[in-house]
């Protein structure tokens, strides 16, 4: 058992995390952060939209990241938290293999995952031909032709935003009358709806061929998709009652209403893309040093706003 109190324990190693420790550690802080290295984006195998990193590989950018949080006080543990809990004015957080580690806060910045509807090689093909944020990866397959795919999740407005990297997109819907908005949207962007139901994806030359519940067959340049996500919040349970962490965010900085867990990245308010994670690690590493003062120095700096009411 490490028996050493961290200031703050980090779960999870993406941008998101890794920002944080370094707000942290550059302020004098004693930080371990806590990966399973199962990142989201693993799939796609690079990352966009970020000065200085666009397209470059995750692991890279990992490495480059840790690497440079070396000249402070962060350790890493590469480990699967099991559990989180707050005890009294401290947290602990057990894992899968290291054990069992102290701190007095918990920024927590594991992210979620995504759900792929089930269609058969549609896994097989994730990350590379078949795909889900425009700004990440559309510009890749710029024109070419595109298949929008609005199974369970409705996707009208991801074809119409697509319409900018393409001019020949095909909306494909298991559903054989659309909702009248929704139609009435991707009439209005150009983009002709299929409504034979999607029964396999496979690999093409031109980059995806989509086979259809009547026998047919299309192929694609590219395969878009909205999917439904999961917040990766079992290790919480039962400390955390809501369904994930941004329904107890209180504020843009990360903090919650649970006392002393904060929160980054994906699984906070509309912080899903590496940029925009790497800001939120940013402001819940201030969050977290700013509180931390106040504890040990009453009275120093201003309290925080009151948090926000539940909605």
């Amino acid at each position: 058992m490490d028996t050493q109190l961290y200031d703050t324990v980090i779960v999870g190693g993406g941008p998101a995390g890794l920002n944080g420790a370094l707000y942290l550690g550059r302020s004098r802080r004693r930080v371990l952060l806590i990966d399973s290295g199962d990142a989201r984006n693993m799939a796609a195998g690079v990352m966009h939209n970020v000065l200085t990193n666009d397209g470059a590989t995750i692991a890279d950018f990992r490495a480059r990241s840790r690497a440079q949080l070396g000249a402070y006080d962060v350790t890493f543990r590469d480990d699967e938290v099991v559990s989180a809990e707050r005890d009294g004015d401290q947290v602990v957080v057990t894992t899968k293999e290291s054990g069992t580690f102290r701190a007095r806060t918990l920024l927590y910045a594991a992210g979620v995952r995504s759900v792929l509807p089930p269609v058969p090689g549609l896994a097989d093909l994730w990350g590379t031909t078949v795909l889900e944020c425009p700004y990440c990866h559309a510009w890749e397959v710029r024109e070419r032709s595109f298949a929008v795919y609005g199974g369970s999740v409705p996707s009208e407005c991801l074809a119409a935003t697509l319409t900018v990297w393409s001019d020949t997109l095909t909306y494909l819907t298991d559903r054989r009358e659309l909702p009248q908005d929704e139609r009435d949207r991707l009439t209005a962007a150009g983009v002709p709806v299929v409504t034979d139901g999607v029964s396999e994806v496979k690999p093409h030359p031109e980059g995806v061929e989509v086979r259809f519940e009547d026998g047919r067959s299309a192929s694609y340049g590219a395969l878009f998709l909205h999917l439904d996500i999961e917040p990766r919040v079992a290790p919480l349970r039962p400390w955390l009652q809501a369904p994930d962490l941004e329904s107890v965010q209180t504020d843009e900085r990360g903090r919650t209403s649970l006392p002393r867990l904060y929160v980054a990245g994906d699984l906070g308010r509309n912080m899903q893309q590496a940029a925009m994670a790497a800001a939120s690690g940013g402001l819940a590493g201030m969050a977290i040093n700013a509180d931390l003062i106040r504890e040990d120095r009453p009275g120093s700096l201003p309290e925080p706003p009151p948090p926000s009411p539940a909605p």
